[in-house]
């Protein structure tokens, strides 16, 4: 070097000399792993969003569904009210009872059949025995009559 500063005197004897480009050190790693970490952080974190978002929608969907479902099924319960509305009318049994089973009006005369043997103790004697028995024979029929 001293040969070339004889031949050239304008160069200073304080040269710096050029210091090489470091290469990739611990820190620039460093910093890359934390990039490639926060980027798979970022990424399941948007996964995990879109995933709620999804159950989200399906879950709208359901209710959505049910909703309608119990919308039905309100229509068929207020249907099958009517109907048993109709079926219970009275003018509808009276109908049935009279066309289908041939039954007919009661009419308001009743009467009451009493036993032979009844009539002649009656046209007897009365005897405070034979009045008992006939009371108690009558508050039968009448339990049956009515």
């Amino acid at each position: 070097m001293e040969a070339a500063r004889n031949i050239y005197p304008e160069i200073s004897h304080n040269l710096v000399y050029p210091v090489p480009e470091k290469t990739r050190t611990k820190g620039k790693q460093f910093s890359f792993r934390i990039f490639v970490f926060v980027l798979v952080f970022v990424g399941l974190a948007a996964f995990a969003h879109v995933y709620q978002q999804a159950l989200v929608a399906q879950n709208g969907i359901e209710i959505a569904r049910l909703k309608a479902e119990i919308k039905e099924e309100a229509r068929i319960s207020k249907d099958l009210e009517t109907q048993k509305m109709l079926l219970k009318s009275p003018s509808r049994l009276a109908r049935l009872a009279r066309i289908d089973l041939g039954m007919i009006e009661p009419t308001e005369i009743k009467y009451i059949v009493l036993p032979a043997e009844l009539v002649t103790a009656s046209k007897a004697a009365h005897t405070p025995k034979d009045e008992k028995r006939v009371n108690t024979v009558l508050a039968k029929i009448s339990l049956l009559a009515r």
